[in-house]
């Protein structure tokens, strides 16, 4: 009865909370060496502004998505574009609105996005972390100054660099281009990390 006793209390000791658990303490990418310092506990002490959400445009795949500050910015934008360019109510009266107030970044400022597959209608495995990192005016003349960083979970870089560069021109600016009002930068949120 003893060793009964002995391995209840054992196992209870090494027994996981999981109810408690929460999947953003738990680091699924690796960080390449040149970035680590720059995005040191990112899942836990920057803000989450997505959970995991669906994303067409990020090829069916369930993205969430951090920033290290200007967070205002980001909602401010996504509120904005909100406010302005959806019509829900298209049978009243067009009323006329004022322009949207979009806000720049800071230099500084990283827009993080993680990346997972969709398998039956829910994230599955981590596959890539993209990234862009807001430097100082004039090193990406006409991209907004923003710097495209992609490395998959290994942590193997894929691409990084200006906007201007053409691999980086087809993988990513060209789409982001589209928005430039907006500092380059799609954005939406559903939840975040209080």
């Amino acid at each position: 009865m003893k060793r009964i006793m002995a391995l209840l209390c054992m196992s209870a000791l090494f027994t996981v909370d999981t109810a408690g658990a929460d999947p953003f303490k738990v680091y699924p990418f690796k960080i390449p060496e040149k970035y680590q310092e720059a995005l040191k506990d990112y899942r836990t002490s920057w803000h989450r502004v997505t959970g995991f959400e669906h994303s067409g445009l990020h090829w069916q795949q369930f993205i969430v998505v951090f920033l290290n500050k200007d967070v205002r910015a980001y909602e401010n934008n996504y509120l904005e574009y909100l406010r302005y360019y959806q019509d829900y109510d298209e049978e009243e009266e067009e009323e006329e609105l004022a322009d949207p107030k979009f806000r720049m970044y800071k230099p500084g400022t990283i827009v993080l996005k993680e990346n997972f597959s969709s398998q039956s209608g829910a994230p599955h495995d981590a596959l890539t972390i993209t990234m862009m990192l807001k430097r100082e005016k004039g090193y990406s003349k006409g991209y907004g100054d923003w710097e495209y960083v992609q490395f998959d979970k290994l942590g193997n870089i894929i691409l990084a660099g200006k906007g201007s560069e053409p691999a980086i021109k087809h993988t990513c600016s060209n789409c982001h281009a589209s928005i430039a009002e907006r500092d380059f930068i799609f954005a939406n949120f559903y939840s975040k990390k209080k």
